[in-house]
C-alpha cells in the first residue's frame, strides 16, 4: 500500500505538470505590468490606486479566470475520475495552487510597493490586507468553479466570472452607495477601506464562496456529466 503523503506528493506533481503554461505565465506577466506602472507613473494619489488595484481587484480576476479551466481542461480527467481519489479531492487540489499563486503575487506586489516607500496602512492591517485579496479571490474562484461544472465546459465559467467583474468595476460607486448591494461588492477593501460595512462585506463574500463551492462539490460527484 502507497504511503499517503507519497501519493499526494505524486499527485500535486502531476497538476503542476498538467497546468497550461500560459496560465502559469498569466498571473507572473500582469505582476510585472504593474510593478512598472508603479514605477513609472508615481504619484501620490495615483500610486495607492494602482496597488489596491492589482493585489485587490487583478489577483481575484485572474484567480477567477484561472479556476473555470482549473479541473475540466485537464486531458486525463476520466483517469483522475476513476483513481481511489474523491473528485472533490481534485477540484481543492486545483483551485489550491491557484490560491497559493494568487497569494505570492499578491503579497510579492506589496512588498515591492513597501520597499519603494509606499505606506499600506490605509488599507488597515497586515491581516486586513490580505483578506482584501483573498475573499474576492475566493469568491471568485467558486463562481467560475460552479458555472464551469454546471455547464460542463470551462468557457462560460471565466466569461460570466468576467463579467461579473467588470460590472462591479463599472458600478463601484453605485454599489458602494447602495444599502443591499454594498454588502455583495467584491473591492470594499480596497476602494473603501474605512467603510462600517466592510466586516459584514467580507462575511457575505465569504457565504457566498462556501455556498459556490459546496455548488461545486456537488456537481463534480457527478463524474459522469465531464466524460
Amino acid at each position: 500500500m502507497k504511503n499517503p503523503k507519497t501519493v499526494l506528493a505524486a499527485s500535486l506533481q502531476y497538476d503542476l505538470l498538467a497546468y497550461r503554461h500560459d496560465q502559469l505565465y498569466l498571473p507572473g506577466a500582469l505582476w510585472l505590468l504593474f510593478v512598472i506602472i508603479f514605477a513609472f507613473f508615481r504619484s501620490p494619489g495615483f500610486e495607492f490606486d494602482v496597488a489596491g488595484a492589482y493585489f485587490g481587484i487583478v489577483v481575484p480576476l485572474i484567480a477567477g479566470v484561472l479556476a473555470a479551466s482549473a479541473v475540466l481542461t485537464d486531458p486525463a480527467l476520466e483517469l483522475h475520475f476513476s483513481s481511489p481519489r474523491p473528485a472533490w479531492f481534485i477540484l481543492a487540489e486545483r483551485l489550491g495552487l491557484i490560491l497559493v499563486a494568487s497569494g505570492v503575487t499578491a503579497l510579492a506586489f506589496q512588498g515591492f510597493v513597501m520597499l519603494n516607500g509606499m505606506d499600506l496602512s490605509p488599507f488597515g492591517s497586515f491581516f486586513n490586507l490580505q483578506l482584501d485579496w483573498l475573499v474576492p479571490s475566493l469568491a471568485l474562484m467558486s463562481l467560475a468553479a460552479s458555472v464551469s461544472f454546471g455547464f460542463k465546459q470551462s468557457t462560460p465559467g471565466a466569461l460570466f466570472t468576467g463579467l461579473i467583474w467588470l460590472v462591479q468595476v463599472l458600478l463601484r460607486e453605485w454599489f458602494l452607495a447602495t444599502p443591499a448591494a454594498r454588502y455583495f461588492f467584491l473591492f470594499t477593501g480596497v476602494r473603501a477601506p474605512d467603510s462600517p460595512s466592510l466586516a459584514a462585506n467580507m462575511i457575505v463574500l465569504v457565504a457566498i464562496s462556501a455556498g459556490l463551492t459546496i455548488l461545486s462539490i456537488a456537481l463534480i460527484r457527478k463524474t459522469e456529466r465531464y466524460l
